[in-house]
């Protein structure tokens, strides 16, 4: 019930005003008082939580003209802010059918219909209103009937009239660019399911870099085809591109570098070399660990020493997990009788470990902290592409 005072605060202040400069100046005294009555009965239904007859109550007495539109307005805001989506389309209903209403209080009450419609989940009522909108003079409302179409296509997959959308917002919002770039991914994916003839997705994906050039997406995509028609160097050249676009993204890389490298004949050394050089750009944990998986195939000690060396500088939960294995490893090759106790404690101490990283998210939104335990390029909590990034630190 408080909460509900709050909200009704703004609206009944300027009802209120409203009501009383335009019936002293313009109604006779039983008319102002007949209003008046009508008025708080209806503020105080809503109060009561009698939503129907407060509805009732506002269609009745509010004349619609240039000064009461925004009351109508406030008040269908008010009714679908509480989830009440019927009551609000039923006051804009009756605000839309009203004969005199201007031309832009109509389009404002349209585009608050198809609002009502859109958060109702009557999505196709939606579309139909946010496109008359949309399709009418560029003005602030149109600008906002097409952001709520381009949800719809989000939502709806309906990826290449989102991209169509998505230009004409673009004059305006050139960040729009990212989401182009993604649904030309998304058309990719759709047609690789369908088998797709790859050059036609290699276009696709093209034109993602086109619009965004620092498409992560776009590049893992074109890696992951290269690899499955043997083009290794073709791959190599895909993942490498992506530690210049988004250094955060590395760790998604190594795996499928390290297969692309090892088959060449000196590939080993190859991919060291672009790890150490990689390491020394960025100081990520992903990077170390692949270092280390490679040269403890040859040398645990100085695998070791490096872990050791690279942990005391940048810390790391992850990191620690992969040191006491490494020693748990060593301990277990030069196991002696006097060694149990130590061992029992490694053992103790890598399971702590392991638990602890288990509540660790692997993928976190750097836009609003949403977790995730996959790379989900669209993030459903702020809605926003290209947030979600790998977290393990």
């Amino acid at each position: 019930m408080l909460e509900l005072l709050f909200l009704l605060l703004p609206f009944a202040a300027a009802s209120g005003w409203y009501a009383a400069y335009y019936h002293i100046n313009y109604s006779s005294p039983d008319k102002r008082n007949d209003f008046n009555r009508e008025y708080l009965l209806g503020l105080n239904y809503l109060l009561n939580e009698q939503a129907d007859k407060a509805v009732d109550t506002f269609i009745k007495i509010l004349e619609v003209d240039t000064e009461t539109v925004e009351t109508h307005l406030a008040l269908g805001v008010l009714f679908r802010r509480r989830g009440e989506i019927d009551r609000a389309i039923r006051l804009h209903q009756n605000l839309i059918a009203r004969p005199q209403l201007p031309k832009p209080q109509k389009i404002q009450a349209l585009l608050a219909l198809g609002q009502d419609y859109y958060y109702g989940g009557l999505l196709d009522r939606a579309e139909r209103l946010f496109f008359e909108i949309a399709n009418n003079e560029e003005n602030e409302y149109s600008k906002v009937a097409l952001r709520y179409l381009l949800e719809i296509y989000q939502q709806q997959k309906r990826w290449g009239i989102a991209i169509e959308q998505a230009k004409k917002i673009s004059k305006w919002e050139p960040l729009i660019f990212k989401n182009i770039a993604h649904y030309y991914c998304e058309l990719a994916l759709s047609q690789l399911k369908a088998n797709i003839v790859t050059k036609e997705i290699i276009e696709l994906l093209d034109k993602a870099l086109k619009y965004d050039p620092r498409c992560v997406r776009a590049n893992l995509l074109k890696g992951e085809l290269a690899i499955k028609a043997g083009k290794w160097e073709q791959a190599i050249q895909n993942y490498q591109a992506i530690k210049k676009q988004d250094p955060d993204y590395i760790a998604e890389t190594l795996e499928p570098l390290s297969q692309c490298y090892l088959q060449r004949e000196s590939g080993q050394t190859e991919l060291l070399n672009y790890l150490y050089a990689t390491l020394s750009e960025y100081s990520k944990i992903s990077i170390c660990l692949a270092i280390v998986k490679l040269i403890q195939e040859n040398d645990r000690e100085k695998a070791l020493n490096f872990l050791t060396q690279q942990l005391q500088a940048s810390p790391s939960l992850y990191g620690l997990y992969h040191l006491v294995d490494l020693h748990c490893r060593e301990s277990h090759f030069s196991h002696t009788n006097n060694d149990n106790e130590g061992e029992n404690n490694l053992a103790i101490l890598k399971t702590l470990i392991a638990k602890l990283m288990k509540n660790k998210p692997v993928y976190r939104c750097s836009r609003c902290g949403f977790n995730s335990k996959i790379l989900d390029w669209f993030c459903p909590a702020c809605r926003n592409w290209s947030t979600i990034k790998p977290d393990r630190l």
